[in-house]
């Protein structure tokens, strides 16, 4: 298509056209304009400058102009697969909802999308014999959450032509997301977890440097005894513990604070920090350390336990939790969950079986 020569306030532009619906490029200046017809008040075209160069952020600002316009036309017309993509990551890129790491998550399996096919080619050409073989190469060279998270981002992206009616159907609809097999989980007992504690104290004495021994080992133990999630732990003040509860920070995808009993073992551990913290204000954080993680390592190299990660002392509280008869419901209010049970149900609801079995070998009627 030829550049279309627009008039405005007495300077001469030239638009090109780009692959995208409504999205045209100043050929002298290389700034991006969003271009549509509007029925309101009789048909009227109406351009607006996008003030950008950048076409991945043209993309995003032209999707939010079209939909304030009420736009009746798709933002995507007859377009390649490579094109398609671009607009799907510049979609995902608006969602108000999706935290940084998401959007990265998202960006990374667009990327294995848009190797659905060897060269660009039109989106509508795309058949279903192409989508499995690139899904059985897919499945075997990638891990199952990578290659179903590439699957989701290549759904996503037929969704999103189907939805502008530029392909009539997904031809990936067929494809069977690969099974995830649940990660076992590396829990240590209340006896290695008091020798882990133990052994990380004791790292002073064989070459820790002064004082980290200390804030490791409180910072171990009260991750396993709150079960709360390092990024909490970091953002926790004295302001935040009281005599019974622990006002909890939100983070991740919490909308307000939580509040968390504090427990015996607990207490023990909050009474051992303030003797630390004497002269603390109540906006002091808790912790002076970000994580405990090389201490936790080196504890359990030298006792000869398997591996403990930081996030295993999180699973160290629920399953004691649970062992110890508290439902699941309130183990996940505990940690902060949002779904009522579902996930904590469905990480730890094998442990809720073995718990019910053992007790119900102890009937006698």
């Amino acid at each position: 298509m030829e550049p279309q020569e627009w008039q405005e306030k007495g300077m001469r532009q030239y638009f090109e056209p780009t692959d995208y619906a409504h999205l045209y490029r100043e050929k002298n200046s290389g700034i991006y304009y969003a271009r549509v017809d509007s029925r309101k008040g009789g048909r009227k075209t109406i351009r607006r400058s996008l003030k950008t160069k950048e076409l991945t952020e043209a993309i995003a600002k032209m999707a939010a102009f079209l939909q304030g316009m009420e736009a009746d036309t798709p933002a995507i017309g007859h377009v390649s697969w490579y094109v398609a993509v671009d607009t799907y990551i510049a979609h995902q890129k608006m969602r108000p909802n999706l935290k940084p790491k998401a959007v990265e998550s998202a960006i990374q399996f667009a990327s294995h999308a848009r190797r659905l096919v060897d060269q660009d080619m039109a989106a509508d050409a795309i058949t279903p014999g192409m989508c499995r073989s690139w899904w059985a190469k897919k499945a075997q060279s990638c891990s199952p959450r990578t290659a179903n998270g590439a699957l989701g981002a290549v759904r996503g992206v037929f969704k999103m032509l189907v939805d502008s009616g530029a392909v009539h159907a997904d031809p990936s609809s067929s494809l069977e997301r690969m099974p995830i097999r649940p990660k076992q989980l590396n829990i240590p007992s209340n006896d290695d977890l008091r020798r882990i504690v133990a052994e990380i104290l004791r790292g002073e004495s064989i070459g820790a440097r002064r004082g980290t021994s200390r804030h490791s080992s409180d910072m171990v133990a009260f991750l396993a005894y709150s079960g709360l999630r390092i990024e909490e732990a970091r953002q926790l003040t004295w302001g935040d513990i009281g005599n019974d509860v622990i006002s909890v920070p939100a983070i991740k995808h919490s909308i307000r604070r939580r509040v968390l009993y504090i427990n015996a073992s607990l207490r023990e551990v909050i009474d051992s920090l303030r003797t630390c913290a004497c002269c603390a204000s109540s906006k002091d954080p808790v912790f002076h350390i970000l994580t405990p993680r090389k201490a936790l390592e080196r504890a359990c190299e030298r006792l000869g336990l398997p591996h403990v990660r930081v996030h295993d002392l999180r699973h160290f509280f629920a399953t004691t939790c649970i062992e110890q008869g508290v439902d699941i419901p309130t183990v996940a209010k505990w940690l902060g969950h949002q779904d009522g049970g579902a996930l904590a149900m469905r990480v730890y609801g094998h442990l809720r079986d073995e718990h019910s079995k053992e007790q119900a070998s102890r009937l006698r009627f």
